[in-house]
């Protein structure tokens, strides 16, 4: 399966320092996200009337200055279902509600007004979100509590749950898409699971397998699987347990064993696209679905593809889809780790995002931004590695994907904030439109120069640039920028 490519758009420069979060505004006219960091101030970010894909589109469109209200870092944000609330979680221990002033919202020029700041916890605050409905809020803090706010009736904001069954710091929370149902990623390297239970909250499960501090999580489209990225350098993925078949044993643990490898195998066809991007990403043997005997007919057709080390994979060929997953019944069921991807990054994941294609985004400290896509869309037991870029010139803290309903022109696009203090947005691009071989660069160029005069539509943006000081290799068969050290 040839893989799609991605490459750099631009990078939005205007925080002054660190940048921690972005997150793009649903429902939104126009492609929007926002960004924050220590500089004490939110970003808004806006694609004018051009093809997103170019550099030229993006501007800055509003510049919220949070200095009367937060003293100290803006560590997350969270758009409400609606876009038209904007809340900020900061490290001074408060969080701050912004509203669209009506009226503005035309062509990307935005303005907002503070409608609230909500004090209680003790320490800072780390993570914001709204839930599917906009009817609930949850935030989380370094004091170890989740807290569960009313805003349905008023524009104010009731704290109808204190949630403290985490024994360390809390990382991040998230609300199922489709159910009121809350999860929470700790420093306590556990996942917690809460839901009402009559007239207040409990925690419903507890999650455990990571082998250090969980950062975040992000669920797919359907809310039938989620993916948690830690401190240990792995990304775990979550079903309900009720859902899997006889026979399929979970992952039940944090491991130091390796990812079972499957035989050298011999290749007997490959093209340059599988040489650079059929890097398979297995899940623990402990995870492997076993399955009862059956007839050849109806057994799946493996194929053998070549990994970028010279290594080879058996693997099973896509036969599922994502229309076979479904959300449970209830999201505050028991969940199990299906798969892990590890080996794969040599620090910690300090966030996750999964699109509305099924591919999953890893925000790295090693600077890097990586994406995996499902061997088969229906178990997710497999996945394979099919972009790893150097994004920021320091940990990459936050990635995110645009909404669904923004896709242009079967593309979408990825916004990353880094300790660089810089926005970067990227696009992924269908197969077919991947960048050509470096030798072929000049004819490219003339050939982009005459369709640019007798086109309105501009040519591809460029992959990513080499950084400057680090080696890299190229390879001449894809014209595909390879990291170095």
């Amino acid at each position: 399966m040839a893989a799609p490519s991605l490459r750099k758009v631009c990078s939005l420069r205007g925080h002054d320092e660190r940048a921690w979060y972005v997150a793009w505004r649903p429902s939104s006219p126009t492609l929007m996200f926002a960004s924050s960091g220590s500089d004490l101030t939110i970003r808004i970010w806006t694609c004018g009337t051009r093809d997103p894909g170019h550099k030229e589109s993006w501007v800055l469109s509003q510049e919220i200055d949070v200095s009367e209200r937060h003293s100290r870092t803006l560590r997350s944000l969270a758009w409400s279902p609606c876009g038209k609330l904007l809340a900020a979680a900061s490290f001074d221990a408060s969080i701050s509600v912004w509203r669209v002033i009506p009226g503005t919202d035309t062509r990307g020029k935005i303005e907002f007004d503070c409608m609230t700041v909500l004090s209680g916890h003790e320490n800072e605050v780390k993570s914001v979100a709204f839930s599917p409905s906009g009817n609930l809020f949850a935030s989380c803090s370094r004091d170890r509590s989740v807290w569960v706010y009313d805003s349905e009736e008023t524009d104010e904001y009731e704290c109808v749950a204190l949630l403290q069954s985490h024994t360390q710091d809390v990382k991040a929370v998230r609300w199922h898409p489709q159910q009121e149902v809350l999860f929470s990623c700790s420093y306590d390297d556990t996942i917690k699971v809460w839901g009402p239970d009559g007239d207040d909250w409990c925690c419903k499960e507890t999650m455990e397998g990571h082998g250090s501090t969980v950062w975040s999580m992000s669920f797919d489209s359907t809310g039938s699987h989620f993916a948690s990225c830690s401190d240990d350098g792995t990304l775990r993925i979550w079903a309900p347990s009720a859902t899997l078949p006889a026979g399929f044993r979970p992952v039940e643990s944090h491991s130091t064993e390796p990812v079972k490898q499957a035989e050298q195998a011999e290749v007997t066809t490959a093209s340059a696209e599988d040489l650079l991007f059929a890097q398979s990403v297995r899940p623990l043997f402990r995870g492997a679905l076993v399955k009862p005997a059956a007839s050849s007919a109806a057994a799946p057709q493996a194929v053998t593809q070549p990994v970028a080390n010279g290594r080879s994979e058996v693997a099973a060929t896509t036969s599922g889809h994502k229309a076979c997953r479904s959300a449970p019944t209830d999201a505050s069921c028991g969940w199990a780790c299906v798969s892990v991807i590890k080996d794969q990054h040599p620090r910690p994941v300090y966030c996750t995002d999964w699109s509305c294609s099924d591919l999953l985004a890893s925000a790295c400290g090693d600077n890097r931004l990586r994406i995996f896509r499902p061997e088969d869309a229906s178990s997710l037991l497999e996945w394979a590695c099919i972009a790893n870029e150097v994004a920021h010139e320091g940990d990459v803290n936050c990635v995110a994907w645009s909404p669904a309903e923004s896709k242009f022109a079967d593309r979408t696009f990825l916004a990353t904030a880094g300790d660089d203090a810089e926005a970067i947005l990227s696009s992924l691009w269908p197969a077919a439109r991947r960048p050509l071989a470096p030798f072929l660069t000049i004819a490219v160029e003339i050939l982009d120069a005459l369709d640019m005069a007798s086109s309105a539509e501009a040519s591809p943006p460029a992959i990513y640039e080499p950084e400057p000081g680090v080696a890299r290799d190229l390879d001449s068969a894809a014209g595909k920028i390879l990291g170095g050290p």
